[in-house]
């Protein structure tokens, strides 16, 4: 390692000089390409597992480039929290590149949406998180034009919400140089977190949380909500957990109550949605992704080991439902695929075959630690995690009995295996896996572990990897009584038949009958404003006039 902490800068260099050399190639190179940026991630994995060891489970490394404005430093710092989060993104870039499909502008987009990444988790200051930040969100607008060459109004839509929020990262780096002279994390006064400092910061890393709601959707193959896993979930759990530790304590009042009920509207919504669309899995998914994402949010402001430690499980669990997007996504490839889309929709949607349940049972662990006043929000997550296991297992049923949409056969996503497997792992030993990574994310961490199968928690011992696998065995059981009574739980769907002419509904009778009159009136309002277009003021003499008839009575 190089002295002074010189080496935190040269952590992103791999990605860099890979970016460089993938921008120069052509759209007929993407195998060269997917080649040339899969060293530079692994480089940069390699460099960062290094420093991210001589951490010793604790402190940090910190070095500043330099102070071009007063008060304005380049600063680097690595910590646990920041290495933990570097590490996932670029590991989910690295399998991302696995896939044999992605073509050269994709590589490129994920190259810069991991290189953001790091840069935001390599911050000491807010000038360099919003530096980090902005970069992933150029990566995502690059994603959103992967596919045609230039971003669609989806897109636009996507990276303009990105964009305004890192304004709030802006905001509140002005606003604490006027006010504490500083924007390093490690030396913020805690009477600097006034409610104009902590609004903008928190609505930052709130808008990245809930990208999964309008990253657009276009195919099976590209853009997808897995790419928010390489930027914008990341970036935002990052400038979340700045938040929180450059407070110290409890976020303003008014900013705490807002986010909560941000919270928990966002829960609501979404599992409204996954229950209304069950039958589309991508916008199923998506809307589980954002109740995941949910709790986070609302607990940003509460201050405590409880609220830490849910917090940072719900970070694990949004990282691991938007990995989980490609195997919902990708349903044509096979029966593997939508195998692999069943059990990661049920996962997502915290059902006891991933971390989701043991995030969930954290997070309402946290929020009845609170108090009353936290009843509605206790109620609207706890209501919103059961209806959303119920819209799991629709969305997970659609998905079995029926054909799916046609594509080619061949193997399901990489990054939504590992990450089922992962999220599988967690569940099972969340005493050996759970434990050690929210020690990570939360330096006061509560959770201790009892054993590999089970960890202890302020609300007592939750033993997930018992729950688990008492789960697969009753629903192994469940399914074998039903093959041998010879009740098929997954059933095929069979084509309706077409009614007959003799049999047509009421309804359609009706209909039919009032349709060449429905298309004479269209037909005339048609000619009516194509008229009124070339005729602006006779509506306006028109109104006019009805005015004057109306009003001179009133004037005499």
């Amino acid at each position: 390692m190089l002295g002074g902490g010189l080496q935190l800068a040269l952590i992103p260099a791999p990605l860099i000089a890979a970016a460089i050399v993938v921008f120069a190639l052509s759209p007929r190179q993407a195998r060269s390409a997917r080649l040339v940026a899969g060293l530079g991630i692994a480089a940069t994995i390699a460099l960062f597992a290094v420093e991210a060891a001589a951490l010793n489970g604790s402190g940090r490394i910190e070095t500043s480039l330099g102070t071009p404005v007063a008060g304005i430093a380049y600063l680097l710092r690595l910590d646990l929290p920041g290495a933990t989060l570097g590490l996932a993104a670029a590991a989910a870039g690295l399998l991302l590149l696995l896939e044999s499909d992605r073509q050269t502008r994709e590589v490129s987009a994920l190259l810069v949406c991991v290189a953001g990444t790091l840069v935001a988790a390599l911050a000491g200051n807010i000038v360099m998180l919003a530096g980090g930040v902005e970069i992933a969100g150029v990566g995502t607008l690059l994603m959103t034009s992967a596919a045609r060459g230039r971003p669609g109004r989806g897109g636009l839509v996507a990276i303009g919400l990105e964009h305004l929020a890192s304004l709030g990262l802006v905001v509140a780096g002005v606003q604490l140089l006027s006010v504490a002279g500083t924007t390093d994390f490690a030396v913020i006064p805690a009477g600097a977190m006034g409610a104009t400092v902590a609004g903008p910061w928190a609505a930052a890393g709130v808008m990245r949380l809930l990208s999964p709601a309008f990253v657009p959707i276009r195919g099976s193959r590209t853009p997808t909500a897995a790419w928010a896993t390489t930027g914008a979930i990341p970036c935002g759990a990052i400038v979340v957990l700045r938040l929180r530790e450059a407070a110290a304590g409890p976020l303003p009042e008014g900013i705490t109550i807002g986010l909560a009920v941000a919270g928990g509207l966002a829960a609501v919504l979404a599992v409204m949605v996954a229950l209304r669309r069950f039958d589309a899995p991508v916008v199923a998914g998506r809307a589980l992704c954002v109740l995941a994402a949910a709790p986070v949010i609302a607990l940003i402001g509460i201050a405590g080991a409880a609220a830490g430690a849910a917090v940072a499980a719900g970070i694990c669990c949004v990282m691991l439902s938007t990995a989980l997007t490609p195997a919902w996504e990708q349903i044509g490839r096979g029966r593997a695929s939508a195998a692999l889309a069943a059990v990661s929709l049920g996962a997502a949607g915290s059902l006891p075959i991933g971390f989701g349940i043991t995030a969930l049972i954290l997070e309402l662990s946290a929020a009845v630690a609170i108090g009353r006043p936290a009843a509605a929000l206790v109620a609207a997550l706890g209501l919103a995690g059961v209806l959303g296991a119920a819209a799991a297992v629709q969305a997970a049923a659609h998905v079995l009995t029926s054909r799916g949409p046609a594509g080619r056969a061949g193997y399901p996503s990489v990054l939504g295996s590992v990450a089922v497997v992962v999220s599988l792992i967690a569940a099972v030993v969340p005493g050996t896996i759970a434990t050690s990574v929210l020690a990570a994310l939360n330096a006061g961490g509560l959770t201790e572990s009892i054993g590999a199968a089970a960890i202890r928690t302020s609300a007592g011992d939750w033993s997930g990897g018992y729950v688990v696998v008492g789960f697969v065995i009753v629903a192994a059981g469940v399914w074998a009584f039903a093959t041998l009574t010879g009740w098929s739980l997954v059933a095929r769907s069979s084509p309706q038949p077409v009614p007959s002419v003799g049999s047509r509904p009421v309804g359609l009778r009706v209909v039919r009958r009032w349709r060449p009159a429905a298309l004479r009136g269209s037909l005339w309002l048609r000619q009516a404003d194509e008229w009124l277009v070339v005729q602006p003021q006779l509506l306006v003499v028109l109104v006019g006039g009805i005015l004057a008839i109306l009003l001179l009575p009133l004037i005499h």
